[in-house]
């Protein structure tokens, strides 16, 4: 009867595992940011590491709103500040509340050359396969079927 006053879990973003490089040398001491919107922003960052290696933990809410009659959808940016430019790694929008597999996939793996350029890339939606994902990112991916 009052199911809009009960929170949901709302996984916002998998863990990420990420590596910069430029030219196949690693990025070291650059700034990755990461900004979710839901209800609202969430932003932290992360500075690669010697060998261009980057992580965010996973990013879960509480929230009522999955409860109300408004469809939300959770936006994922994450994007690497280098030498005075900004490089878009991961830019994805999902209507889905729960982890999904491909994306986690993809961002457990979010490895990145800043002289690739930047695509959008459509993968298979593993839980929903008649609407597969779409992100636009400089990063590549081996050919995976899922």
């Amino acid at each position: 009867m009052f199911d809009w006053l009960k929170k949901h879990d709302v996984q916002l973003s998998p863990a990420v595992q990420g590596k910069v490089l430029l030219n196949g040398a690693p990025v070291t001491g650059a700034t990755v940011s990461r900004e979710l919107h839901y209800d609202k922003e969430y932003v932290d960052t992360a500075i690669s590491d010697d060998s261009g290696n980057f992580s965010f933990p996973e990013k879960s809410i509480r929230s009522r709103k999955p409860g109300t009659l408004q469809e939300l959808r959770t936006r994922q940016v994450i994007v690497i500040h280098y030498q005075q430019d900004t490089y878009l790694l991961w830019y994805l929008t999902t209507s889905s509340l729960t982890p999904q597999q491909a994306i986690v996939q993809r961002l457990a793996a979010l490895n990145c050359d800043l002289s690739d350029t930047e695509q959008e890339q459509v993968f298979p939606n593993i839980e929903n396969p008649d609407f597969p994902h779409s992100t636009f990112s400089i990063c590549r991916w081996e050919n995976r079927k899922s």
